[in-house]
């Protein structure tokens, strides 16, 4: 879980730093250089965690039910059901802005990939395998 000092930082200073924080990943995501920049900046759970959020707000995007988005991202329900109340509120607008058709679909194969883990396939050799193992 990721932690947060205690010691609180002033206004005028926490302001600054997430405008410098800003032009940084803006300088990065114009010359492709996002990822190594989040990759180097985060940690595997703090990677982790934002993929997990910013599934949740696609899915609510497309009007996928809170208990399977929770049930199947291993998120809890009171998580996801506060995400769907900052989205029903607008909170998430710009982020969803920045996503374009072609982006939309790639995050869809993305999440079929995550959510369908450990499910059988939908088709081809094997999909009946699991009706005649032996329990």
């Amino acid at each position: 879980m990721p932690h947060v000092s205690s010691k609180k930082l002033k206004k005028e200073t926490l302001n600054k730093l997430y405008n410098e924080f800003g032009k940084a990943f803006e300088k990065s995501a114009r010359k492709s250089e996002a990822r190594f920049f989040l990759g180097d900046l985060l940690t595997k759970t703090e990677k982790i965690m934002l993929a997990k959020r910013f599934a949740v707000i696609y899915l609510l995007s497309q009007e996928v039910p809170i208990s399977y988005i929770a049930e199947s991202l291993g998120m809890s329900y009171s998580t996801v059901f506060r995400m769907s109340l900052k989205y029903d509120i607008g909170k998430y607008s710009s982020l969803l802005k920045t996503l374009g058709e072609k982006d939309k679909t790639d995050i869809w194969g993305i999440l079929e990939k995550i959510l369908r883990a450990g499910l059988p396939p939908r088709y081809g050799r094997g999909r009946w395998k699991f009706l005649y193992e032996k329990r």
